[in-house]
């Protein structure tokens, strides 16, 4: 990658400069608007080589150019105030680039080789169909598995099913469908426990068999509608209750030293571990709490020996974040574990933001769901404009923007300049190629950003496995959908017997990128809209 080369040529200057200088923690990013790239490594020296990010600058410029690297890959290097170096890169850079990334896409890459991941998404408890803050999880999951995965790593997706029979909500299904409660009941639910027979059964098990349909139809819509494949679905009666992972994982906490006894409830020391306070995972009545499932849940877990298992969790889970943390600190588990926290979705039509009980959901209910706002949308709309906002940040979904068939809604957009590039390889079929190549394309000022930006690619994927943003994906296939129109406009392909061979060659390169791009993040590349 270009970035590589160019934060290897900083950091051997660094080197050069200062034996003690923190190398590590210097970079080399795109620039917007000076050069291709900028790193800010003067600045981060300055102060502990006690001189100025100017003078540092100079000197570090200074033994880059010892190096023959810059003959080959830098056109350019400056230094400008208050202390950044910044380059411009060959051109013979960008397409040597461009060409490796060709073999890339079809095999993908190898940062995470050998890396073995969990995800674990969605889980909601199978009392209802799922509402639009589910989908959040949903999609977030998912993208980043694929993109995990297309970096070399092994990953599972996994789904965790709430369905102990001895959990309240299921108690409480099982209420509802023996007619003695009202909870969880909307119009779908009333119509399963019309069609199964509970009369002769106790709440626990009346609960299960409706959570067991309730499940099976979630299952297949966030297969078939979703387009999600979860690698496990894993069950909380089968693999906790019955195979008495919770009894067994409380004598280990026992045997341990790591619990004590208080008002007839039993406490583990997490606070000893770096949770706000102690907590009860065997309550007074005797019966187990739902964090002592999840213990046992994540010490089995972490006991297949993923390097990494990630949870990504609802808004409502943000207080079990700590708690689950310290016990992996006190019962040292194995790999890194990683929790993230979704945060609220709200729709909004015309600039107001709507209330859950809007006329859109088919189904009357206090929630507005995840399926209704497919059927409307449609899965692209809905999973671009999932994407493209941090999941760590509210989310407003714009149901006037979603309807919008044009260059506003940037979805559409983006598989327009898709379609585009495929109709204008269907305009060069009859015509001659003329002897040009990608590398004049790089002589217009559209083509270098565009081909600069087809580059991006590789350092996008690399960020994301690193820092788990997919968010950085939408914003990457906008901008090279951007600069492929910019191309256009300056650059004629198609003449009346002729094409422009180079200008072809790199606008094949841009559709097989916006292709891929739209690939990990489950959208279709459409070849006409």
């Amino acid at each position: 990658m270009i970035r590589d080369i160019l934060q290897s040529e900083v950091r051997n200057a660094v080197r050069a400069v200062s034996l003690s200088a923190p190398v590590d923690s210097i970079e080399v990013e795109r620039s917007l608007h000076f050069g291709d790239y900028a790193s800010s490594a003067p600045l981060v020296l300055a102060k502990s080589l006690g001189r100025g990010p100017m003078e540092v600058g100079e000197e570090i410029k200074k033994e880059i150019l010892k190096s023959s690297t810059p003959a080959k890959y830098i056109k350019e290097i400056s230094v400008a105030k208050p202390g950044f170096l910044n380059f411009i890169v060959s051109n013979d850079l960008i397409v040597k680039e461009g060409n490796a990334l060709k073999e890339q896409f079809t095999k993908g890459f190898d940062f995470l080789k050998h890396k073995k991941i969990n995800i674990e998404f969605i889980s909601a408890n199978p009392t209802g169909d799922l509402h639009i803050g589910h989908g959040r999880g949903a999609f977030y999951g998912d993208i980043l598995s694929s993109i995990l995965s297309y970096s070399g790593a092994e990953v599972i997706r996994e789904f965790y099913i709430n369905d102990s029979k001895e959990s309240n909500q299921i108690k409480e299904l099982g209420k509802t469908a023996l007619g003695k409660g009202e909870q969880y009941k909307t119009p779908r639910l009333f119509e399963i426990i019309k069609s199964i027979n509970v009369a002769h059964m106790n709440e626990s098990d009346a609960g299960f068999l409706l959570a067991e349909h309730v499940g099976a139809h979630n299952r297949n819509f966030i297969r078939e509608k979703l387009g999600i494949m979860f690698d496990n679905w894993y069950s909380e009666e089968e693999n906790i209750r019955q195979g008495k992972r919770a009894e067994n994982i409380l004598k280990m906490l026992k045997d341990g030293g790591f619990t004590y006894e208080k008002d007839g409830a039993v406490w583990l020391k997490t606070s000893e571990y770096g949770d706000d306070e102690d907590r009860v995972i065997v309550r007074s009545d005797g019966t187990a709490s739902y964090f002592l499932s999840d213990i046992a849940y994540h010490a089995e877990k972490m006991a297949r020996e993923y390097d990494t298992a990630i949870d990504v969790w609802g808004a409502d889970h943000h207080g079990h974040v700590k708690r689950i943390q310290a016990v992996k600190k006190m019962l040292e588990w194995n790999g890194e574990l990683i929790v993230f926290i979704t945060q609220l979705v709200s729709l909004k039509e015309g600039g107001k933001e709507e209330k859950q009980t809007k006329k859109m959901s088919k189904r009357l209910g206090n929630v507005i769901l995840l399926e209704d706002l497919v059927d409307e949308f449609g899965i692209d709309v809905v999973r671009w404009f999932y994407a493209e906002k941090a999941i760590g940040t509210h989310m407003e979904f714009d149901m006037e923007l979603a309807r919008e068939q044009s260059a506003k809604n940037p979805v559409y957009y983006v598989q327009y300049a898709h379609a585009r590039i495929n109709s204008i390889i269907e305009n060069t079929k009859n015509l001659s190629p003329d002897e040009s190549t990608i590398d004049e394309c790089m002589d217009e000022k559209s083509g270098r950003s565009l081909a600069l930006k087809i580059t991006e690619f590789s350092e996008i994927i690399l960020d994301i496995s690193k820092d788990y943003h997919v968010h950085k994906l939408t914003t990457y296939a906008y901008e090279l959908a951007s600069e492929f129109s910019q191309f256009y406009r300056d650059v004629r392909i198609a003449g009346e017997t002729t094409y422009h061979k180079g200008a072809l060659d790199m606008a094949l390169l841009a559709k097989t990128t916006l292709a891929q791009t739209l690939k990990l993040l489950g959208i279709s590349a459409p070849e006409r809209m």
